[in-house]
């Protein structure tokens, strides 16, 4: 059980554009991240937020997991893993899933399960999943499953995702027929992409080629937990998207030239929910009443979106660098009521966590139609 206190690295500011109070969490001078923003990392309550924190700074410096408060106060490590970073994980950070109550911490560090107590520390090993990735396959995502009761683990390389039963201990490899994005919370469903990418070759000036992305076909269908009566969603006319609330509507952020936020369900045409800036990655409120989106080319700031009226209004300027390195991106994630976002920036030249703090008062501009400024006119 690893349960380490921190001192407060906690730099508070207010935004001096839109007035948002903004907390930076992390200030040690290595870098952090947050939780993937497909699945929420914050507990229900909003008072904690489950970040990752590089031990040193090195390329291959292991990661280790932190939960803050969201005044940036109580700053605790809940993991200290290896010598090195997670050779699976998402640029090096181990595999983790925060259960909707805000209790339980799944992660896959190296092919091995565990479950960590959000509270207390208390880590338990679940299993060694080693013998479900030969050569070629590496684990992916982690899914938590409507009744809580399974995990559903994507793979890279197979169709095929891990059913990890919490009860029984049992895992079985079932195949869905491509990639899983998610697990449905209303029903025993999960989101599956399904397709090929098509490449192809063009011509470069002075005779040369280079491999481009010829076209996609590939599609986003909801599906039942053993991969059967598969209902289609959308193609994949999506940048990035996730699962907007509980349910299998899905949410992103438009292809280019497309500059919208689409809005797809099963048995409906997608619709543009929200058009102006060139979204680029966006989170859904596990309520459905709210998106967030960072922006770029250019950089308008973050995005916040009201589902119902498709309204949205710049919420803050993470201020990063936007480029092509992962570390330069903000992938917002938004709170399961929408009231908090997390972000990264690495506006000091190194990637820190920072939350946003979304008031009663700035909620209603939104929903009202409000306009910042007068360059804000694609409201």
């Amino acid at each position: 059980m690893l349960r380490t206190p921190f001192a407060s690295e906690r730099i508070q500011m207010t935004d001096a554009k839109t007035g948002i109070k903004v907390i930076q969490l992390t200030s040690y001078p290595s870098p952090s991240a947050h939780v993937p923003y497909d699945w929420p990392s914050i507990t229900p309550d909003n008072k904690r937020i489950i970040l990752y924190s590089q031990r040193w700074t090195a390329r291959a410096a292991p990661w280790d997991i932190y939960r803050v408060d969201a005044d940036g106060l109580n700053l605790f490590q809940l993991t200290e893993d290896g010598d090195c970073h997670s050779e699976e994980g998402y640029y090096g950070r181990q595999w983790s899933a925060l259960t909707l109550d805000g209790a339980t911490l799944y992660v896959l560090w190296n092919r091995v399960l565990r479950r960590i107590d959000v509270e207390t520390g208390a880590d338990e090993t679940l299993a060694d999943l080693g013998t479900y990735a030969p050569e070629g396959v590496t684990f992916d995502r982690i899914g938590i499953s409507s009744t809580g009761k399974r995990l559903i683990i994507s793979r890279w390389g197979t169709t095929s995702s891990l059913r990890y039963d919490l009860e029984t201990d049992e895992v079985d490899e079932v195949d869905y027929g491509g990639y899983v994005k998610g697990c449905v919370q209303t029903e025993p469903r999960v989101l599956v992409q399904r397709g090929e990418v098509i490449w192809g070759t063009e011509e470069l000036p002075g005779g040369g080629r280079r491999v481009i992305n010829a076209g996609s076909k590939l599609y986003l269908y909801s599906v039942d937990e053993d991969g059967g009566d598969a209902r289609m969603v959308s193609p994949l006319i999506f940048a990035h998207c996730t699962l907007l609330g509980r349910d299998d509507r899905v949410q992103g952020c438009g292809l280019p030239p497309e500059r919208c936020i689409w809005l797809a369900e099963v048995g409906k045409e997608p619709r543009r929910l929200a058009q102006g800036p060139y979204f680029w990655h966006s989170a859904g409120s596990m309520d459905g009443e709210w998106i967030v989106a960072d922006t770029n080319w250019p950089d308008n700031g973050l995005q916040l979106v009201h589902v119902p009226t498709g309204h949205f209004r710049t919420l803050c300027y993470p201020r990063a660098t936007l480029d092509h390195v992962e570390y330069g991106h903000t992938h917002p994630c938004i709170s399961q009521d929408g009231r908090l976002v997390v972000f990264r920036s690495d506006r000091t030249h190194i990637q820190q966590v920072y939350v946003a703090h979304v008031t009663d008062e700035f909620r209603e501009s939104i929903i009202a139609g409000e306009l910042d400024r007068p360059r804000d006119k694609w409201l």
